[in-house]
């Protein structure tokens, strides 16, 4: 195949993308040597010599990153198809708004956006870390080589193992024995002039903003983990607390607003009723936020007391442990069976488990060899202290990141067992991951978070080493008062229930109230009672509002979210199977232009646009009318679009994207679960058998066609060859009477020598659909398999849910942030 020269193929982007990888590699080795050489230095010469060599090396790693980020978007955003990042991942029809999205709907992108981040935020603490700055940037430095390595796609000699996955690498050079690339004008096929194109339900701004958001979160993770290493690494156990904790803020504010930027999309774009359905990629975001938090806490708890030193390197090293081993649940899929957004397994399993273990082992190993130097403080601390409060409170996050980790990871768990031999030795069948899954957790993750609100409500009115017995009573009086009177309020008028789990969780929700209501009235009271309204000292307690808001945002709109497209004529009775996941009650059928009551509106399916095989993306118009009588005057009136990406590779699924009407006090969250396909030809006839030979004729109700030939090279645009794939199509003319003649090539192939599979072939005007099924070699003949269907009656099934005072929730975030950054401004100035 070098002998072929291909047309069309832009190879520089490609080539200098992958130079500048390797000299990222190669300079984030040359910053690792530098910087640990000038750590252990004790000459200050070479001490500054190989401190200048690292900034310089890691200046041009920083360089040569973002380079590669750079021509990666540039090979996307030029429709570059002989690239199979490209290919795999965009398409021309896709707007310009979301080829950010495509670039990192792939693992390789996501590593890279990880690594520039690093990157941007290595160079700010080559100017702002100063003593710290070479053990620090050693540690920065070691990241990067680590990342580097996963976008090299480089083949080591001797041991046969490819070292990380290219970006660059061309759809010949991934199936180089495919014959299409035989044919040096490839470029020309109709499946290499359009891609894959973007996830569906990647189509949305979130996901342009969500991952960067919190893919800086992770990056920034590692700088409080770097200065505990640099503290135990150069034993300056105590002064590595100051430097570090607004960077623990920080990375604690960016990566919960990435959390729940991908909380506001899985409510805006997926459909399972709400913003967390503790999916295993959600939680493996989740858990190094808690233990981060609990750093923050113990790291103020040491800051004016001396105490939990030793418990501040830990939850610093186990945060960013487990920023990596959520790295590798999403992206050695390991989670495929689990988690509807998972990346699947590239080989680079090996990599991310060594990733982990470069940083864990040795950091605890060194936390653990030097844990009798670390400074202690001899007297116990006393219950009427803030110190000890703010360490249960650690430990009662420590807890929930414990429970949530140790069932994401089940899949883990059963492969170890596996892979060890264990299942075999005792016999032991595969753990199962839980039937409900919300209930699961709800059920231990209420009683924390229960714990954690009263806490926040709490501390605050809690001096460092002691506080007066009589002083916190006294102090906590009122605000204790008005929460439980706003809780009996609450819970009476607005009826919060969840009867459907029992008594005993029902109990939990109303504890879980009062917490929530005592976080915010405690804080509310702290800042205008204790600290006289002084802002520059509030930003912990408005923190904690924003806490007690978010937990109350979630009780309520969970609570009391209810269902208003109720099909109280049951005309959707056995509409859908238990594996759809809907119920039939839940759903209404809106025929076109009827007028159909839904709670208090009168709802109204308009029309569509129907998209093309190319453009599959279908926008229905449904109008809302409230009245009380269908002939009455609307006293409101509304118009939502919901939208459903409709399949065009032989399926007949939707993948539908919701639309809301947005209230203050609530949301009206519609989504469309089903509609007749215009695009493709339904099941309302069977399929018929005809066995032929080339140029014998199948007749049919519109006309006949004749199988003009058998193509060994099929080009269809519903197939997507694969290597080692053995493909033929059939060739059939198609003539009628009065719609005049088409052409069909429906494909029969065999993928990995067993599975044998067929991609048919439709023509909607003749509402016809051909499958090719078999080949008959000792006959000289092939099964075809044909059929015609009628028009469909033109209407849309749909779900509507309200969710009472979501934007409880959404404000509770924003409080939150807003207190993060006022503690990360009052600690840059101390």
């Amino acid at each position: 195949m070098e002998n072929i020269k291909y047309i069309g193929e832009h190879l520089l982007p490609g080539q200098l993308g992958h130079f500048f990888s390797i000299v990222a590699f190669v300079a984030s080795f040359v910053a690792l040597v530098s910087f640990f050489n000038s750590t252990r230095a004790t000459d200050e010469l070479k001490k500054t010599s190989w401190l200048k060599l690292g900034r310089w090396a890691f200046f041009v790693q920083t360089a040569s990153i973002i380079a590669v980020f750079s021509i990666l978007y540039y090979i996307i955003a030029n429709h570059l198809f002989e690239y199979k990042y490209a290919w795999q991942h965009s398409s021309r029809d896709l707007e310009v708004k979301y080829l950010f999205s495509c670039f990192w709907e792939g693992q390789e992108g996501s590593f890279l956006l990880w690594s520039v981040w690093q990157s941007l935020l290595g160079c700010v603490l080559i100017f702002t870390s100063k003593k710290w700055e070479a053990p620090v940037m050693t540690v920065m430095a070691l990241s990067q080589l680590l990342m580097g390595s996963m976008i090299l796609g480089i083949y080591i000699p001797g041991i046969e193992y490819r070292l990380g996955s290219n970006p660059f690498i061309l759809m010949r050079q991934d199936a180089p024995d495919s014959p299409v690339f035989q044919n040096p004008n490839y470029l020309q096929f109709k499946q290499f002039v359009e891609g894959n194109g973007l996830n569906e339900l990647l189509k949305n701004y979130w996901m342009v903003i969500h991952p960067p958001v919190l893919f800086l979160g992770f990056a920034s993770v590692i700088i409080p983990f770097a200065y505990g290493v640099a503290g135990l690494w150069t034993r300056q156990y105590a002064e590595w607390v100051k430097p570090a904790l607004p960077w623990t803020l920080f990375s604690a504010m960016m990566l919960g607003t990435g959390i729940m930027m991908g909380a506001a999309w899985a409510y805006e774009s997926l459909t399972f009723g709400g913003y967390w359905a503790w999916d295993p990629v959600e939680n493996a975001s989740l858990v190094p936020w808690l233990t981060m938090i609990a750093g923050i806490h113990t790291m103020l708890a040491f800051r004016s007391s001396g105490h939990a030193l030793r418990s501040s390197f830990f939850f610093v090293i186990i945060s960013y442990t487990l920023i990596l081993y959520s790295s590798f649940l999403t992206k050695s899929g390991v989670l495929g069976q689990t988690s509807v957004h998972s990346f699947t397994d590239l080989g680079l399993t090996a990599q991310l488990l060594v990733s982990m273990a470069v940083f864990a082992i040795p950091s605890l190993f060194l936390l653990i060899w030097r844990n009798k130097e670390i400074p202690s403080m001899k007297k116990e601390e006393s219950t009427y202290s803030r110190e000890f409060w703010l360490f249960v409170g650690a430990l009662i996050l420590m807890v929930a990141a414990i429970q949530i980790t140790f069932t994401t990871s089940i899949p883990v768990w059963n492969k170890v067992l596996d892979g060890l031999g264990l299942k075999k030795l005792f016999n032991l069948e595969d753990f199962a991951p839980p039937t409900d899954v919300v209930f699961h957790y709800n059920q231990i993750q209420i009683w924390l978070a229960t714990v954690i609100g009263l806490l926040t409500a709490i501390i605050q009115f809690l001096k460092y080493k002691d506080t007066p017995k009589n002083t916190v009573m006294k102090k906590l009086a009122w605000p204790t008062l008005v929460a439980v009177l706003a809780t009996v309020m609450i819970g009476w008028f607005g009826k919060i229930d969840y009867v459907n789990y029992g008594a005993g969780f029902l109990v939990a929700i109303y504890l879980m109230l009062f917490a929530s209501i005592y976080a915010i009235v405690a804080n509310l009271f702290y800042i205008f009672g204790v600290l006289k309204g002084k802002a520059k000292a509030a930003g912990a307690s408005v923190a904690h509002i924003g806490f007690g808001l978010s937990l109350l945002g979630i009780l309520i709109s969970s609570s009391k979210k209810q269902v208003l497209s109720i099909d109280s004529m049951g005309m959707l009775a056995g509409y859908f199977t238990k594996e759809s996941g809907q119920d039939s009650k839940e759903n209404i059928m809106l025929p076109k232009g009827l007028p159909v009551q839904m709670g208090p509106y009168f709802v109204t399916y308009k029309g569509d646009s129907v998209g093309t095989a190319d453009k599959a993306k279908t926008f229905f118009i449904i109008d809302y009318e409230k009245k009380d009588k269908l002939e009455d005057v609307a006293k409101e009136r509304f118009t939502l679009y919901p939208d459903a990406y409709l399949s065009i590779r032989g399926q007949e699924g939707i993948t539908p994207n919701p639309d809301s009407k947005h209230y203050l006090t609530r949301d009206i969250f519609t989504y469309i679960t089903a509609v007749p396909r215009k695009d493709v030809v339904t099941d309302t006839l069977p399929y018929t058998k005809h066995t032929i030979a080339q140029g014998d004729t199948i007749f049919f109700s519109k006309g006949f066609m004749v199988l003009s030939s058998l193509k060994t090279a099929p080009v269809q645009k519903n197939y997507h060859a694969e290597p080692g794939d053995i493909a033929v199509g059939a060739q059939l003319d198609v003539h009628t009477r009065s719609n005049g003649d088409f052409a069909m090539q429906p494909v029969y192939f065999i993928r990995d020598s067993s599975f044998q599979g067929n991609i048919p072939d439709t023509i909607a005007p003749l509402s016809l659909a051909v499958r090719f099924t078999k080949i008959l070699p000792n006959e000289n003949k092939v099964e075809l398999e044909l059929k015609e269907s009628r028009d469909p009656m033109d209407y849309v099934v749909m779900k509507a849910l309200i969710f009472p005072y979501i934007n409880v929730l959404w404000i509770g975030i924003l409080v939150m942030i807003v207190g993060f950054l006022m503690s990360i401004r009052q600690r840059l100035r101390k």
